[in-house]
């Protein structure tokens, strides 16, 4: 016990002593509880296929439960329905026109003065890792910037993983670095078409010689190789479709693509059932039933190989519902990363964020050819740009909260670092999602770009106006999303001469026209260009 003698110049200094190890015993306190950060990007996951948004289109339940100790974004948007630029966008908080961004198969170049969000865990001590499963997000493709481990390998015969092969993977490295302060990101594309989960049954059965040989899942729309063992003399392979199209529809229901028969020597085909047709120099063998070939080997013991690139044609019916089973099937996947958290002590201690990088149409809209729209890259409307986003971090904030303000992934990196106490770099242009006010509008730019979309194309979100500008055909689109959300009516011929009207159809020529004087031309590789025409990104 100090005496009431005690000089006031010791109290002084004792109390500065004692104060330094209090600042010193915080601080590296805080250093060690740093929440890990687990960003989960859902591609091509519209908003209204998540339970917690809307129960009525999919069972989440997995996505539902970081809802419901989360926090809900009502009204997410993505700047851009293109995935490269949409991560673009995540990683730089930068809108895609500004990084010079515009399409997949696009080799990105940052500014050197720009830092990317894994960048910045990186260099405060994080491990970061990151885990794809869609061919466009391949490191050459520079988005793996920051990142300690980039595992980006394709699956030998498609160009994306499921969800279960995406988490083989990221569950090895995430048990290695449990312990560490880590920065993970996953991509899941699963509900990207092809709409096809691992869980789909068969749609072609192989008979060789009568005998059943093999069933396929064209709908994976995988690179095929096919062995067939030859007796000597006529050998017959039957193609048998598992659900042909009804009549009186009378249309090819699956066609090998790229149709290629390697035969051993003297052995000769011919086509007895379906049609061989030319596209360019590739044949592809089509049929509404059933395909039949008959080979003729000299010898026994020979082999054939028929390589092809296998593809079903779909009603619309079909297409929604094979979407439907995708996300219930990345649900269940994320279940078992869930569990996988839980068991190791660090899903409440982690800040995890779920977000989609664009939507997806499902045949709402009609393209040029009046035909259904099943995509997301050459229009702006609301089911092609609203996202899931849900951020979960039990240890740092009160939940569950649901908010009603527009926010975007421009936003997310702000919001991550606030979340961590660090400042955003200047270049910054998203902000804190938790500190925006529900009752602020603040216009959302939309963009999305050629060569992959058919059109450039513009947009500004100031609620309830959705203004869309085509440049091309100088045209508008305005939609009230009050009275149509769903966006059916265009109502820009009845609104136009209006004051906020004029002003955002200004705001939005004088912002097109910017961008696109100063746009590059893309050019892709011979690879990229492959691999967009095998995801149904050009054709």
């Amino acid at each position: 016990m100090l005496s009431s003698r005690t000089s006031l110049p010791f109290l002084i200094a004792i109390s500065a002593f004692l104060l330094i190890i209090s600042i010193f015993a915080c601080r590296q306190s805080s250093s060690q509880e740093r929440p890990s950060v687990i960003l989960i990007t859902l591609d091509t996951l519209r908003a209204d296929f998540v339970g917690a948004y809307d129960s009525q289109n999919a069972s989440t339940p997995h996505m539902d439960f970081y809802a419901e100790r989360g926090i809900v974004f009502e009204n997410a948007y993505s700047p851009i329905p293109i995935t490269v630029p949409a991560h673009a966008t995540l990683f730089y908080s930068l809108p895609p026109h500004e990084l010079g961004i515009y399409n997949n198969g696009q080799i990105f170049q940052p500014r050197q003065d720009l830092q990317s969000l894994p960048e910045i865990f990186q260099k405060n001590g994080y491990r970061t890792g990151a885990f794809i499963s869609l061919g466009v997000l391949q490191a050459k493709f520079n988005l793996d910037i920051g990142f300690d481990v980039y595992a980006d390998q394709p699956h030998p015969r498609r160009w994306y993983l499921t969800a279960a092969e995406v988490n083989e993977r990221a569950l090895l490295w995430l048990d290695r670095y449990k312990d560490q302060e880590f920065f993970l990101w996953l991509h899941y594309s699963d509900p990207h078409d092809p709409y096809a989960p691992p869980t789909l049954e068969p749609d072609v059965k192989i008979f060789l010689n009568g005998q059943p040989y093999a069933e396929l899942c064209l709908q994976h729309r995988e690179d095929l190789s096919l062995s067939f063992p030859l007796t000597k003399g006529e050998n017959r392979i039957l193609f048998e479709v598992e659900k042909p199209f009804p009549s009186p529809r009378d249309e090819y229901r699956i066609s090998l693509n790229d149709f290629e028969i390697e035969l051993p020597e003297a052995s000769s085909w011919k086509l007895e059932r379906g049609d061989m047709l030319s596209r360019g120099d590739k044949q592809i063998l089509a049929f509404k039933q059933t395909a039949a070939l008959v080979i003729h080997s000299p010898t026994a013991e020979a082999e054939m190989v028929i390589k092809a690139k296998g593809n079903i044609n779909l009603f619309p019916s079909e297409h929604v519902e094979g979407y439907r089973k995708e996300v219930e099937y990345l649900d269940s996947q994320l279940g078992i990363l869930t569990e996988s958290l839980r068991n190791w002590g660090i899903l409440d201690k982690s800040v995890i964020i779920l977000c989609g990088d664009h939507g997806e149409g499902l045949g709402e809209y009609q393209t040029d050819r009046r035909e259904a729209y099943f995509g997301h890259i050459h229009y702006l409307q609301q089911i092609y740009r609203k996202i899931p986003l849900i951020i979960s971090a039990p240890s740092l904030l009160p939940s569950p909260q649901r908010h009603k303000q527009l926010v975007s992934l421009l936003d997310i990196a702000p919001t991550l670092l606030a979340l961590q106490g660090w400042k955003s770099p200047s270049f910054f242009t998203g902000r804190d999602m938790l500190r925006i006010r529900d009752d602020e509008n603040i216009p959302l730019l939309g963009e999305t770009y050629s060569p992959e979309s058919t059109h450039d194309r513009f947009s500004v979100l100031s609620y309830p106006w959705h203004l869309i500008f085509t440049p091309l055909t100088r045209t508008f689109e305005l939609y009230n999303l009050e009275f149509d959300p769903k966006e059916k009516l265009n109502v820009y011929a009845e609104h136009n001469h209006e004051k906020q009207i004029v002003a955002l159809s200004r705001e939005i020529v004088n912002k097109a026209d910017e961008i696109l004087a100063d746009k590059t031309e893309v050019k892709l590789d011979k690879e990229s260009e492959e691999m967009l025409k095998s995801l149904g990104y050009i054709k």
